[in-house]
């Protein structure tokens, strides 16, 4: 077990020193022992890269649901080209060939081929959400895809689009569906960028509702006894998909050895999704052990 008072003396330590860790709230959870700690009062907080935890999650279900795409129906070899394809305007031909390969796993493990991140927050802010499509089809594409790991919030964006031309329907409303009325999670705002959910940022929960999709987790998709996501799903997605040479960096507490779907595996049985502003869930499956956090921290862009 860990020493839950030794945590919170630590942390509140940290924020004391560091005029830059501005922790709102941590809640730990160990062998169904929750722990909350409140530094400012509850209220709807931005999720950032934490959000596409949700995606992932909504796309296994679909699976799982047997959902067709042209009458095949969604696996992870699904090609997303076909989907888009009518709402794109592509005029680079060295990307159009690699786009045409993207399939949804290379989309839930950052391997389609560009570069590095070119479309978070401090990237798009100039440019016309409507626009967002033809912006990251025509943007460089250096690499074959599904060979080389690069954090994008490009991909998850592309999946949204991907979901609602598919299937007529907005993937939050899906998220909504599928995961959030069966949490009871009531509270959440989600707007579009355009007329699609942006998926890799922009949801803002509670931390009470945050900690329930860690909880999913952890306890193999279900909540209070009820599968929420298939078992099997929750296990690929925790599971190393692809080593990530290039984002590991052994000096971190919790380092980057390899990427599930939309997860990082890190060492001594570690996972976690965070988000920039310092959201985190970290969990140990082999300590029974979840720590969710949210933060208001500086962005350093």
């Amino acid at each position: 077990m860990i020493d839950i008072d030794i945590v919170k003396e630590n942390i509140n330590t940290l924020s004391k020193k560091l005029d830059s860790l501005n922790i709102d709230s941590i809640f730990i959870e160990q062998d169904g022992e929750l722990d909350k700690v409140f530094y400012n009062e509850e209220k709807l907080h931005e999720l950032r890269s934490c959000a596409k935890i949700l995606v992932s999650m909504a796309i296994g279900i679909a699976i799982e649901d047997g959902m067709l795409v042209d009458g095949i129906p969604l696996s992870l070899d699904t090609k997303i080209y076909p989907s888009i394809e009518k709402i794109v305007d592509i005029k680079n031909e060295n990307n159009l060939a690699k786009i045409r390969k993207w399939t949804v796993r290379n989309l839930l493990t950052h391997t389609t081929g560009y570069e590095s991140q070119m479309m978070s927050e401090r990237y798009i802010k100039d440019i016309n959400k409507n626009k967002l499509l033809d912006y990251a089809s025509n943007f460089e594409i250096p690499f074959e895809v599904g060979t080389r790991f690069a954090y994008n919030n490009v991909e998850s964006f592309i999946l949204s689009v991907f979901f609602q031309e598919t299937f007529g329907i907005n993937l939050k409303d899906y998220i909504n569906e599928k995961i959030f009325k069966k949490l009871n999670i009531m509270e959440y705002k989600w707007d579009n960028y355009g007329k699609y959910c942006p998926a890799a940022t922009g949801l803002y929960l509670k931390h009470s509702d945050f900690h329930k999709i860690g909880l999913l987790l952890l306890k193999n998709g279900k909540y209070n006894g009820k599968q929420i996501i298939p078992e099997n799903w929750i296990k690929e997605m925790l599971s190393i998909q692809l080593e990530t040479p290039t984002a590991y960096k052994p000096e971190r507490v919790l380092p980057k050895i390899g990427i599930g779907y939309y997860t990082f595996i890190s060492r001594d049985g570690y996972l976690f999704r965070d988000g920039s502003s310092g959201q985190y869930i970290i969990m140990n499956k082999g300590k029974n052990l979840l720590i969710t956090m949210m933060s208001t921290e500086k962005r350093y862009e």
